[in-house]
């Protein structure tokens, strides 16, 4: 249990659990993630790739003397080596879903640490994702956010801006087992697996459907966005497989993106799988850039779409809203 409200009193006492090198580079992250929101709110949401640029400096300043063994940095082909010696290396995406902030949606910085291990800067990143010793996110929307996990819960903090501070908002977050809330791209419907299309269907349907609840739809295209709305009110953000070029196995980055967000999960009593069934904390990276299928929300809403694929519910074809010439057609 957290005595204090303000982030430094937080880390001083989760450096117990996680460690001081691991506090330390966490506090140099949430500095970066303040100077970051400042940034978008002088420049505004429509910066793009100019935002993207300037979370990149604010990370990397905040980090010069944070003693990290490597960063792998989400649109950098190699990790960047660090401080030889150093026991922790950083999985970095610094500015993730940037295009939707012109739509008053929340972006985001996903960072994860892991054990340094191994000859070279690499290596730590080729581990599957349940060696993490702590992970997170930055919302940047109406407010800032920070959620953070060592693996034994998670907890959100808000950025004060008169003081410049992240205060603690919510403690021992977790999820309901389910919730009526879904999120994926019904605009890419015709190019799901079968048993995808036939869960989208089953929740269309709602009521009038097998699984008899009325769901909510509420699709963004930033992760940060549905994770944040996840750890609000539970549900299901899905990013499957798809028969476009190159999404065979996924588009979800597995090192930068799902393997931090799936830590955050089931730390909050969710679950984060590849959408059938296997966790992807238990995945191992084919590389530093890998990726995977993802679906992470409510534990029980991840294995119903986990039930698709396995034969247990299967019906796909009914609808022509996700035909191949249906309403969304090309």
């Amino acid at each position: 249990m957290l005595l204090g409200s303000r982030l430094d009193a937080c880390l001083a006492e989760d450096a117990a659990a996680v460690g001081a090198p691991a506090a330390r580079i966490l506090a140099a992250v949430a500095a970066a993630a303040a100077a970051i929101a400042a940034t978008i709110a002088r420049d505004g949401p429509d910066g793009g790739e100019a935002l993207a640029a300037a979370a990149r400096r604010h990370l990397g300043a905040a980090l010069r003397d944070a003693a990290v063994a490597a960063v792998a940095w989400r649109d950098r082909e190699a990790p960047e080596p660090g401080a030889p010696g150093a026991p922790l290396a950083l999985a970095l995406t610094a500015l993730e879903g940037a295009d939707a902030l012109a739509d008053n949606m929340p972006a985001g910085t996903i960072f994860a640490l892991r054990p340094a291990a191994g000859p070279g800067p690499g290596a730590a990143f080729l581990a599957p994702g349940r060696v993490q010793v702590a992970a997170g996110f930055a919302a940047y929307g109406p407010r800032t956010l920070l959620a953070l996990t060592g693996g034994a819960g998670v907890r959100i903090f808000a950025l004060d801006p008169r003081e410049d501070a992240f205060r603690l908002v919510r403690d021992g977050v977790r999820l309901p087992a389910e919730s009526p809330r879904y999120a994926i791209d019904a605009a890419q419907g015709r190019h799901w697996e079968a048993p995808v299309r036939a869960f989208a269907e089953d929740c269309a349907r709602g009521a009038d459907g097998p699984r008899g609840r009325d769901f909510a739809h509420a699709w963004c295209g930033s992760l940060v966005a549905g994770a944040q709305r996840i750890l609000s009110r539970g549900g299901l953000h899905v990013c499957p497989a798809d028969a476009r070029r190159g999404r065979a196995e996924g588009h979800v980055r597995l090192v930068h993106e799902a393997a931090p967000l799936a830590l955050l999960m089931e730390a909050a009593g969710g679950a984060a799988t590849d959408g059938r069934g296997t966790p992807v904390l238990d995945l191992s990276p084919a590389g530093l850039h890998g990726r995977t299928p993802f679906a992470f929300g409510s534990a029980g809403e991840v294995d119903c779409l986990a039930k698709y694929h396995d034969g247990r519910r299967h019906a796909a074809g009914r609808s022509p809203l996700f035909a191949p010439r249906g309403l969304l057609r090309a």
